[in-house]
């Protein structure tokens, strides 16, 4: 069973001619999602059947980069393309963010949403495409193979308390933007100008290390809680250096965010939770480096910080998956 279409001849296709194509190919591809046995329903109704999101296509790859197996969803746009191609999302750890997304995410009015105003708001809404990039193996959050992807070299103690695999976020950019990037522009064409990078937690942190190191393959970035504290905080270490020589050829806008519970809780679980957070300090990293790149006025760079009160960690994965779509990626 191959693993990725065969190249076409032809330009890349749009709108309804592109969609009959990516539906054609996923003949060859496995699915998205785990599929179930008959031990998996034994017992219930005779007419359940497996469930996937709506207007998605999934496959899996095989990285030459990273060595790693990926689950990649495609959210199929609700109309064509500008002439410009579509703006692009895409999304890490997306079994987790991916599915947050699709609730928001347009698509076509079906027959029940004939009203005028949705039918509005979607000719008012630019159609994008969603790329949700996770793991071939079905965990929302693989622990080991993200924290090896989304994590620079360690320039100190790493402080992650669950894996000790780290360091291969220069092999994972490459993956997406020189083996999965120009496998979906195939078929989908993308705006060059438009491509926006979502990121949690330590993919987050592989937001900002992209932003600061190879600012030039995304043009927008959601860095959602990003995990600063990593290598004894050495993104914010080497910030002097970097910003020496950053400059962004493209209008680049950076959104970081993180929710004040965090670092600053109403009350702590127990000490050893307020030491872990008073250690970790994400809430004033985050301020932090955010003071610091807008200090350094870097023509075409458009910082954003918000520090969302009441939120936690994982609060911050909900918030960011949602408004990433409807108020950032796909926006002129």
């Amino acid at each position: 069973m191959p693993t990725h279409p065969s190249r076409p001849s032809a330009r890349p296709l749009t709108g309804f001619a592109a969609l009959a194509l990516a539906l054609g190919l996923m003949a060859g591809m496995p699915v998205h999602a785990e599929t179930p046995t008959a031990e998996d329903w034994a017992g219930l109704p005779a007419d359940w059947r497996p469930a996937g999101l709506s207007r998605t296509l999934g496959f899996e790859m095989t990285s030459k980069n990273t060595g790693q197996r990926y689950r990649i969803l495609v959210g199929l746009p609700h109309r064509a393309p500008l002439p410009s191609g579509y703006p692009t999302l895409w999304m890490l750890d997306g079994l987790a963010s991916y599915p947050i997304a699709e609730y928001v995410r347009p698509r076509p009015v079906s027959a029940g949403q004939s009203a005028q105003w949705v039918a509005k708001k979607l000719k008012d809404t630019p159609a994008g495409l969603v790329i949700g990039v996770g793991y071939a193996s079905g965990d929302p959050f693989d622990v080991n193979a993200r924290a090896l992807d989304y994590t620079p070299v360690p320039a100190g103690r790493t402080g992650d308390q669950f894996s000790s695999e780290h360091g291969g976020a220069a092999a994972f950019l490459k993956f997406l933007t020189e083996e999965l990037r120009p496998l979906i522009a195939r078929y989908f064409p993308m705006n060059p100008r438009q491509h926006s990078l979502f990121g949690f937690s330590y993919g987050g942190l592989f937001a900002v290390h992209t932003l600061l190191t190879e600012p030039g393959h995304f043009q927008r970035y959601w860095a959602a809680s990003p995990s600063l504290w990593f290598g004894e905080r050495q993104l914010l270490r080497q910030l002097p250096e970097r910003l020496e020589t950053l400059r962004f050829e493209q209008p680049t806008r950076l959104m970081i965010t993180v929710g004040l519970d965090e670092q600053y809780p109403a009350s702590f679980l127990s000490e050893e939770q307020k030491r872990h957070m008073q250690e970790r300090a994400i809430v004033d990293l985050v301020r932090d480096a955010a003071r610091r790149l807008e200090a350094a006025r870097l023509p075409n760079l458009q910082v954003t910080a918000r520090v969302v009160p009441e939120q936690d960690h994982l609060d911050m994965l909900m918030h960011g998956a949602r408004r990433v779509v409807e108020k950032f990626a796909f926006t002129p």
